[in-house]
């Protein structure tokens, strides 16, 4: 079998736990299809191919891969030391402010609500209301003249 540490795109450490933690070499390449190859790299790899060991023993990353990581290392060379300052600056106050909101939150969510107001005075002013329109009780009578004025 044939597995380095960057050959990643062929194995993964969900499809072949148990060579998860090896560095295998190859002692022999051959295009006769090997049982156990093909058994513990689940058919995925069923002969050790000359012309493909070199696929297999890859250290280097892929050129679509190797542009990337070199766009992103141009990237963070371009960025000053001082940006770089200013913008940790500005996240770590952004994630306070989030931090006093969210605190805010759970200490208002954990406050009681207020009493309901009962007020005896308004009830006693409802029992009025209602005798008057019942009875007339406790209505003054104006002066019509008065009133139109």
């Amino acid at each position: 079998a044939v597995v380095s540490t960057q050959s990643t795109g062929v194995l993964t450490k969900d499809e072949t736990p148990q060579l998860q933690n090896l560095v295998v070499l190859p002692l022999m390449t051959s295009q006769v299809p090997d049982p156990t190859l093909d058994q513990l790299t689940e058919g995925r790899i069923p002969f050790l191919a000359p012309d493909a060991l070199p696929n297999y023993l890859r250290t280097k990353l892929d050129l679509e891969i190797e542009r990337k990581e070199g766009f992103v290392s141009s990237e963070v060379q371009r960025i000053s030391e001082h940006s770089l300052q200013q913008q940790i600056c500005d996240l770590n106050n952004l994630s306070e402010s989030i931090s006093e909101i969210i605190q805010t939150s759970r200490e208002s969510l954990d406050e009681p609500p207020p009493p309901v107001r009962h007020h005896e005075n308004d009830s006693k002013e409802l029992i009025k209301l209602m005798s008057a329109l019942e009875t007339g009780k406790g209505l003054r009578v104006t002066n019509r003249r008065s009133a139109a004025r």
